[in-house]
């Protein structure tokens, strides 16, 4: 929830600092955030292999000290072009600390099979509140956006040091050991539900960009696209604690949510095709809340069923990294398709590329039936 509240804080107001602030061009502004979506990639695989093959309290310690780092400086020095430099640092400390937090849940996972599903709520309640508080902050000054984000990581930091346990890895019995046959059957499914879970992202990250554009286009203010999200918040928070009385904790099960959540993050993207009515909208943000509450808390169970206690943070990497990535190229990608084709073209190929996933997720196999 702190992570997720320190980034909620910072990247709302990023291209609105960079642009009306610091008044560099929204190309910068864009090449600005790449730049910190690369890095935060490149922070995932490090901090997954090193969670595997290092220490794993000190790996959190030293990304998170960096994340406070950064945003202190960024707090006291938040001008140009220091600020990109900056802001790539936090981006890689970030992916690094995310990587080695989702490793470790990996591990209470095996004690708790909904923590991934507990541990969704809390992060939508985190970066609920952040969003709403950052407009404030940012009203005040950029210094205290920064100042809090970098308290929220320090108190981070402090639970780690103080609340986290060891991790006692088991090893593979040899007899357990899979021929090269099987791991590439494995590998080859770690990798289509990673490409899953890219194309998700560039999706939705429509709903992020590119879907105000069109909303004000059709004459709906922004403090209502604004409300879109706010609904979301609110739909997480009431409906998520539910659906462990739905899906119980099962390879055939998460494999259910996830194509449910494809399903429902396809229909998101029909419902807004061709309207100006706000109710649509509504609708179509409903949709995707649903599918995130399915699909993508469903992704990272069903990776830890392929991982052993030797490789569990590198498989989440992997998870983090595509999220990251998918992250990343939505933009360009939805600005190139509607600028190429249109609005409606567009979501009609997202909508019929959600239905194709379905085929990769339903070829996947439990690790154990191999």
């Amino acid at each position: 929830m702190l992570v997720n509240m320190g980034i909620g804080l910072i990247m709302p107001i990023t291209t609105l600092y960079i642009h009306g602030t610091l008044h560099k061009s929204l190309v910068t502004a864009g090449y600005v955030l790449f730049c910190f979506s690369g890095a935060m990639m490149l922070g995932n695989l490090i901090g997954g292999h090193l969670f595997d093959h290092w220490r794993q309290k000190p790996l959190m310690y030293l990304n998170g000290s960096g994340v406070v780092l950064a945003l202190l400086l960024l707090g006291l020095f938040p001008q140009w072009p220091i600020y990109p430099i900056l802001i790539t640092l936090y981006g890689f400390c970030l992916g690094g600390l995310n990587s080695a937090i989702n490793g470790y849940i990996a591990f209470l996972q095996i004690e708790d099979p909904n923590i991934f599903n507990n541990g969704y709520w809390f992060a939508s309640l985190g970066m609920g509140a952040a969003t709403f508080l950052s407009g404030i902050l940012f009203g005040v000054s950029i210094r205290f956006v920064f100042f809090s984000s970098a308290f929220l990581f320090l108190v981070t930091t402090v639970i780690i040091k103080i609340m986290f346990h060891p991790v006692h890895k088991h090893p593979v019995p040899t007899q357990k050991k899979v021929d090269s046959d099987k791991k590439n059957h494995f590998l080859i499914s770690i990798l289509l539900i990673c490409f899953v879970m890219v194309v998700i992202w560039i999706c939705y990250e429509q709903w992020n960009s590119n879907v105000s554009v069109l909303m004000i286009s059709k004459h709906i203010s922004v403090p209502k696209y604004s409300l879109l999200f706010t609904i979301s918040t609110i739909e997480v928070i009431i409906v998520q604690p539910f659906m462990n009385r739905f899906f119980k904790p099962s390879f055939r099960s998460e494999k259910n949510r996830i194509i449910l959540g494809l399903l429902s993050f396809a229909f998101s993207y029909l419902v807004i095709i061709d309207t100006g009515d706000y109710w649509r909208y509504v609708l179509g943000i409903t949709l995707v809340t649903f599918g995130e509450m399915l699909a993508l808390i469903a992704i990272p169970a069903i990776l830890n069923r392929y991982a052993n206690d030797q490789n569990r943070g590198t498989i989440q990497s992997l998870g983090s990294f595509s999220g990251s990535m998918g992250r990343a190229l939505g933009p360009l990608f939805g600005g190139y398709l509607i600028t190429t084709f249109n609005y409606s073209w567009t979501f009609w190929g997202m909508f019929l590329v959600h239905l194709l996933l379905i085929l990769p997720i339903l070829s996947l196999q439990n690790k154990k039936s191999k």
